[in-house]
């Protein structure tokens, strides 16, 4: 069974059609990429599928391992196991980089990350642990960073359905 299905999927904005009769499945352990010009309707595409605020089909059906989610609210689609990571990633006064990759385990049924499941994730994204897990998730992180936390994030809740808006935005070119 495919993790993700649309069928004839419609989206438009003040006459505008961004989406017309988008048809895609995605097989678990399949990888995806979707290429195109700006204003081609990758994030688009993207908001739709995570049910952001704003981003709601005028026809078609989206699909999560066979349960329809064209009407669940965001959180709900996440508690499902969907992420988007952000093309732009929040900054977060106050909040260090370990407590943002442990905000999933607020989950119920999701066990804390070990912090050696967290370093592993920082390590995977190319941050030392060491150097970053006290760190604030704010202003002092450069793009690049905040880019890499924001992957090592999604790493970190194991999710079902990774959904990466631009995920190389920021990153040094070497890297």
């Amino acid at each position: 069974m495919a993790v993700l299905e649309i069928d004839h999927l419609r989206f438009a904005v003040a006459q505008r059609v961004l989406l017309d009769d988008l048809d895609m499945s995605v097989e678990a352990g399949e990888i995806h990429a979707l290429v195109g010009a700006n204003g081609a309707g990758k994030s688009t595409l993207a908001y739709l599928i995570m049910g952001c605020e704003g981003y709601r089909a005028q026809a078609g059906e989206i699909r999560f391992a066979g349960r329809r989610i064209d009407a669940l609210p965001l959180y709900e689609r996440a508690r499902l196991g969907i992420t988007l990571a952000w093309h732009e990633p929040a900054r977060f006064e106050g909040l260090s980089v370990r407590d943002y990759l442990t905000l999933g385990a607020a989950k119920p049924s999701v066990a804390a990350p070990r912090l050696a499941q967290v370093a592993d994730c920082l390590r995977w994204v190319g941050l030392e642990p060491a150097d970053y897990l006290a760190r604030m998730v704010d202003k002092t992180l450069s793009g690049g960073e905040r880019q890499r936390v924001e992957l090592a994030s999604v790493l970190a809740l194991d999710s079902r359905l990774v959904i990466l808006d631009e995920p190389t935005a920021g990153i040094d070119i070497l890297s």
